[in-house]
């Protein structure tokens, strides 16, 4: 908040993330004698806060922003004359803070007020403004417009959370220490053993919550659990006799409610609101429908005239205004709960009441109507997730299954929103031993999306597409069956992969402690999967000093440079405190043989160590003379982000975008338009430099073309044209992708990617096509036929191992397929494809002798090396194991399957004493 380049911020968060109670210490503490130090760089300015919510009031909808505080300053006393105000902001002097941009329901009202804050911001260009809103329903378009950078508030940290538990139980008990460590004590144990309590806990306002419920009784350990209790913690403070209030004269009904029929009323109020124009989304209804839902009920529950029911409504309504315990107002007449998660828990807890004791639906339409139904629905998704743990298990796997089979059907193959959501909604189940055949189908799902990822284009950023699922599938206790089917294959078969990232990021979800980790630390075979799980054991045991030592080791002595790159990364995020860490990441910053990663040290200096005299001085040398473009643009970067105001600063990216020919031009001149964009000579270069078309300036209007008007038949065509008859290769690929995201239903598309996977000239696009008839119409026959056909018979590599690979992906229990996929792994001209076939086939009960005999027999070095590998990790304890990997480590013809038998060997040797703690030998595929 107090970064000097930070003059325009939407700072986002989820409710209760403390947006508003940050907006309210700023003001407070730019107001005071004694400003902390981290705000130093606001000192002077004067603080504004407008509560959008007050504004959003009809009286203000035709007047400026202006104009509210003018009347706060007249009638309340809360913001400084309007002469002075105007003083403050044309000359930059003030900190502007608008609160609450997503308490403003109606959409039309929220895109007005985003309009005129932009207008604002343009009126007073050196006012340092801020922007609060949840995430939900924001749209950045119009702030975007005007240069506002995009911030979320992250959840607390353990240690935060420690000591926020601290803090509370010490205030609490003043007079009782020994209780309040003891208590203390008990919240982060449930914390570090909870993975639900962990979640909730991130968030300031339910971790308060949860200090209130740890204060009497020990906390559930699931969020079902925690929700209900906190339910029942907050309604019960309507109890008037709590603090002997009085109930006012014809109010005297509320006395004879009980917590089971507030959980009622509250019940048929998330109903009101998810039945309301603004949905689920929402979370807000209006006082009268408040009111008229709360007469409704204790008439046709107890039977009370109209003149007492409105009376007692009208108290209750009074309650909530005045008390603000569960439910809050927020501005006018809008009401909702204080935090979303009720809503979501109370709509989950009505829909299984209307299903299991109203029978308002059977099953089937219980899955239709309401799973299917809304399952597309972001805002219904926690909804679904706690249904799913309110029902039995027969309905949780019925719903378990739907999601699966949307995952199935989706047209886009990068999207795994509905895998995602099958993973959540397993975690959800208690009794996860009467799920297995959803364990098993959810797990090889996600085995299927690694597969995927490894098939398709290579990416330099690691890409996991279901990291959405990996807070539950830490949850999954260490004997669930999915854990064991999983880390068997990603031991055998998917940390070798060429793209083992996301493999490996499901793979350190599962594991339970830091055994095999830390072996994998240095053993593992793929940098990515040593990458991985170096992060594990930072993050989960970065206390333990046996942690930091290996990291440190991994720094210096790991043999890839990207690995290198984020084990100094992760001493610096964990260990910035220890003199010794910015001593080697200043050391790297020169040393460091690759030019990558010395960029990465660069970043953590500039992020980490950026005050430090020296920091910006070495940056400025390596953008100077560093001998690699990549380091000399990442300086670059740094400096005009940091040290923008150094007029030395523009002139060497000018420099560089225009003199230095071995620079990034490209970079350099995004830099300028970032950074200096009103600056005459900024635009000329712009102009200059991107005005001449190539493939990728045609696939940029491309884009365009299908973003904004794909319903025109011109555009279908020219995309049709494009796929078939480009001259570049590329274009022709990212035109099937366009084809398939944006037609999928069309005729014409199956026949087009049909007629592409055999008469396409190039590789990629062929197997491309290949890869989305199966997507789509796996259950054609003829797509069948042809994916078989193209595993023996393309001419190409490529295509052939896609096909092998959908062959397992989609047609895994066809005899035939198994059939092929054996016969690949010996027969095949190709050696990687001979490879694939045998990380598939070797999680088969045969997978052993196959490995064995591929060790070796096979004639390509790259086969043996993996039969080899997996062998090490896959039978351990074997002795027939540690005599083959003598053999090949003495007697291979090739130095470098001799060398992997070795490490293999070493491998073998400190995991056989794990045995136990692998998982069981066969099944993943069976």
């Amino acid at each position: 908040m107090a970064d000097p380049q930070a003059e325009r911020i939407v700072l986002l968060g989820d409710p209760g993330a403390g947006k508003t109670s940050l907006v309210r210490f700023l003001a407070l503490a730019l107001t005071g004698t004694n400003i902390p130090e981290s705000l130093a760089n606001l000192a002077g300015r004067l603080p504004v806060v407008i509560e959008l919510r007050k504004y959003a009031e009809a009286q203000w909808r035709e007047r400026t922003f202006e104009d509210f505080l003018d009347r706060l300053s007249a009638m309340e006393q809360m913001a400084v004359p309007r002469q002075v105000l105007d003083v403050f902001l044309r000359t930059g002097h003030a900190l502007v803070f608008f609160d609450g941009l997503d308490e403003l329901f109606e959409p039309a009202m929220r895109a007005e007020v985003s309009r005129r804050i932009a207008a604002f911001a343009d009126r007073y260009p050196r006012v340092r403004i801020v922007v609060t809103s949840r995430v939900i329903g924001y749209q950045r378009g119009e702030l975007d417009r005007v240069g506002f950078q995009h911030y979320m508030i992250q959840d607390l940290t353990v240690p935060q959370i420690g000591r926020f538990a601290k803090n509370w139980y010490d205030t609490v008990c003043p007079h009782d220490p020994v209780a309040a460590r003891r208590l203390c004590k008990r919240m982060i144990y449930a914390v570090d053993h909870s993975r639900p309590i962990r979640e909730l806990a991130g968030n300031p306002l339910l971790l308060t919550i949860l200090s209130i419920i740890g204060r009497r009784q020990e906390l559930p350990r699931d969020r079902q659990g925690v929700y209900e209790h906190a339910v029942a913690v907050l309604i019960a403070r309507w109890d008037q006799h709590a603090k002997h209030l009085r109930t006012p004269a014809g109010a005297q009904a509320l006395e004879y409610l009980e917590d089971r029929d507030r959980h009622e009323l509250l019940r048929l109020l998330a109903r009101q609101m998810q039945d309301g124009a603004g949905g689920i989304a929402g979370n807000h209804i209006h006082g009268p429908e408040l009111e008229e839902t709360f007469k409704t009920y204790l008439q046709e529950h107890y039977e009370l005239p109209l003149t007492q029911a409105t009376v007692a409504a009208r108290e209750m309504l009074r309650q909530f205004r005045e008390r603000n315990f569960i439910l809050s107002r927020f501005g006018g007449e809008v009401y909702g709960f204080i935090h979303r998660a009720f809503l979501e828990y109370l709509a989950a807890a009505d829909i299984a009441h209307r299903y299991a004791q109203d029978r308002e639906w059977t099953q089937d339409e219980l899955i239709q109507e309401v799973f299917a139904r809304r399952a597309s629905d972001p805002a219904w998704h926690e909804v679904l997730l706690l249904l799913v743990g309110q029902i039995g298990e027969r309905d949780a796997a019925r719903a378990i299954d739907n999601f699966l089979e949307l995952h199935r059907r989706r047209s886009v193959s990068s999207d795994c929103g509905m895998l995602v959501l099958a993973v959540r909604a397993l975690a959800e189940v208690r009794k996860i031993g009467l799920l297995a055949p959803q364990s098993k189908a959810v797990i090889d799902a996600l085995i299927a999306d690694a597969e995927d990822l490894n098939s398709g284009p290579k990416s330099r950023t690691p890409r996991v597409r279901v990291g959405a699922a990996l807070p539950a599938l830490a949850t999954f206790a260490i004997h669930w069956s999915g854990r064991q089917r999983y880390l068997r294959w990603f031991h055998l078969r998917g940390q070798f992969l060429d793209s083992a990232y996301a493999s490996a990021a499901v793979a350190c979800s599962l594991y339970h402690d830091r055994d095999i980790p830390t072996i994998l630390a240095t053993h593992g075979w793929a940098p990515e999967v040593r990458s991985a799980v170096l992060k594990l054991l930072a993050e989960r045991w970065a206390d333990d000093p046996s942690t930091r030592e290996l990291v440190y080791e991994r720094a210096t002595a790991e043999s890839d440079a990207e690995a290198r790159g984020t084990a100094l990364r992760l001493l610096a995020e964990h260990w910035a405190d220890d003199p010794s860490t910015r001593e080697l990441v200043y050391e790297r910053a020169t040393a460091e043989s690759d030019a990558e990663a010395r960029g990465t040290a660069l970043r953590l200096l500039a992020e980490h160590w950026a005050d430090h005299a020296s920091t910006r001085e070495l940056i400025d040398n390596q953008a100077r003379t560093d001998f690699k473009n990549a380091p000399r643009t990442t300086a670059l970067r740094l400096l005009a982000e940091h040290w923008t105001d150094d007029p030395s600063t523009r002139e060497l990216v000018y420099e560089r975008a225009t003199v230095d020919p071995d620079s990034d031009a490209t970079a350099a001149l995004r830099l300028l338009s970032e950074h200096w964009p009103d600056d005459p000579a900024t635009r000329e270069l712009m102009h200059d430099r991107f005005t001449a078309e190539d493939w990728f300036s045609r696939f940029n209007v491309l884009m365009y073309l299908t973003e904004h008007s794909a319903e025109e038949s011109a555009t279908r065509r020219r995309v049709y044209d494009l796929a078939a008859c480009d001259p570049e290769w590329i274009m022709r690929f990212l035109a099937l992708h366009l084809i398939f995201g944006n037609w999928p239903d069309d005729p014409a598309t199956r026949e087009l990617v049909f007629e592409r996977a055999t008469a396409e000239p190039k590789d990629g696009p062929r197997g491309m096509a290949l890869t989305l008839l199966a997507e789509r119409w796996a259950e054609d026959p003829a797509t069948r036929e042809l994916v078989f056909e193209r595993a023996t018979a393309d001419p190409d590599s490529g295509p052939r191992g896609m096909a092998l690979t959908l062959l397992v992906e989609h047609w895994v229990d066809d005899p035939a397929a198994r059939e092929l996929v054996y016969s690949r792994a010996t027969a095949d001209l190709a050696p990687e494809i001979r490879k694939d076939a045998l990380h598939w086939w070797i999680c088969e009960e045969s997978g052993e002798a196959l490995a064995r005999d591929r060790a070796v027999a096979d004639s390509d070095s790259k086969v043996r090396l993996a039969a080899v590998r997996a062998i090490s990790f896959g039978w351990p304890a074997r002795s027939a194991t540690a005599a083959l990997l003598h053999d090949r480590a003495r007697a291979d013809e090739d130095e470098t399957v001799r060398t992997a038998a070795s490490h293999a060997l070493a491998v073998a040797e400190v995991l056989a004493p794990l045995q136990e703690k692998l998982p069981d030998p066969w099944g993943a595929f069976s």
